[in-house]
């Protein structure tokens, strides 16, 4: 692996920065944001990406500057941050059954335009008594399950029951279906990930195609995942695509074959604080700014860039570091390391060091973190 700038410009951000510390290299996010609009464009789908990711508004816009349509989030809490930032166009890509966050949902209905995911009747009955009076009615996007069973209907007559019973309320509106083939995160390969990619396409066709012989008609049909998006996005049926990772990618996109190490963005800054034996570094990274996501497809907690070897383990505090016994390495050293899940890292820290080739930083507060009700 080699550092995407030079080993100078580690240095001088080291000395002007605390660790550990999220970095941002802005060129990298630029080309990035620009490829996956790209794409979208290219097959004339809709970008809506997946702002679970960073959980920046500021980030947020700059990919509706670019061209997307609006943006997902998981989590109500992070759709109420991105409203306060002036964000008005927003799925919900998620369901939303507790009574004190429907009241929530409500409310920010009223103000903008705010789409939600069922897969259940019982979501209908429990959404009824909020929004029976609303002012128009609420868009909700049936989930279809691709293969990762975790929510979400299958292609068949329960979907068609489920259609039905939005469709036979008036304070609902069937805006379109949606899936996550999450299950690409499980891959072997790179043929693997293709195949799933086309796979949840497939399924989506499917999935419209069944709706319309019941005279059903959807105006949406999203697909999301950063690996599958390349491939999802050829079918036809497909309207919009919510990748979310690819605006940093990390050492899980690189091991799938998603990404080159030299298209990431994002990076944990970290100091070394013990070296106990030739082989072994000790740097202030540990679980609280690493995350222990990924380890079982990478074989690592962390990928540092300016020094060979691998992260092998992790307490709170503490990141253990195998590496050449010849390292010239020293206490006291900056470590960059690509982590393994972007996404999780992300909602670790409370900004990000965005910097330019000019090394003109900017501190970017990631105000949507820890928005999980």
């Amino acid at each position: 692996m080699t550092l995407p700038f030079s080993p100078e410009t580690l240095k001088d951000l080291h000395e002007r920065i605390e660790t550990p510390a999220l970095l941002v290299w802005q060129p990298n996010l630029e080309k990035n944001l620009a490829d996956m609009q790209k794409l979208a464009d290219r097959y004339r789908t809709q970008l809506r990406p997946h702002t679970k990711t960073h959980k920046s508004p500021l980030f947020a816009q700059w990919q509706l500057r670019q061209g997307a349509k609006g943006i997902t989030v998981a989590k109500l809490g992070e759709a109420e941050v991105m409203a306060s930032r002036g964000i008005t166009d927003i799925f919900i890509a998620n369901q939303i059954t507790q009574a004190s966050k429907i009241k929530r949902l409500r409310a920010l209905h009223e103000t903008i335009r705010v789409i939600i995911g069922i897969d259940h009747v019982d979501q209908i009955k429990l959404l009824k008594p909020y929004f029976s009076d609303a002012r128009a009615p609420l868009p909700v996007r049936i989930e279809i399950d691709s293969g990762l069973k975790r929510c979400g209907v299958t292609v068949g007559e329960s979907l068609i029951h489920l259609a039905k019973a939005v469709t036979d309320q008036p304070f609902l509106e069937l805006e379109g279906i949606f899936t996550h083939a999450g299950h690409v995160y499980g891959a072997r390969n790179r043929a693997e990930v293709e195949r799933i990619g086309h796979e949840e396409g497939e399924i989506m066709a499917r999935a419209k195609a069944l709706l319309q012989q019941a005279g059903i008609s959807v105006a949406t049909v999203s697909v999301g995942s950063t690996p599958t998006a390349p491939f999802s996005v050829q079918n036809p049926a497909v309207t919009e695509i919510r990748p979310g990772n690819y605006i940093f990618y990390d050492a899980m996109q690189i091991a799938l074959g998603a990404a080159q190490a030299n298209r990431v963005s994002l990076f944990v800054l970290a100091t070394v604080v013990s070296r106990p034996a030739a082989d072994r570094l000790v740097i202030d990274a540990g679980s609280k700014a690493l995350h222990t996501d990924g380890a079982s497809l990478t074989g690592h907690f962390g990928l540092p860039l300016n020094v060979q070897g691998k992260v092998i383990r992790l307490s709170e505090e503490h990141g253990v570091l195998q590496t050449s016994p010849q390292s010239k390495v020293r206490i006291g050293d900056p470590i960059l390391l690509i982590p393994n899940h972007a996404c999780a890292v992300a909602n670790l820290f409370d900004v990000y060091h965005l910097f330019d080739a000019a090394l003109e930083i900017e501190t970017v507060p990631i105000e949507a973190r820890g928005k999980s009700q």
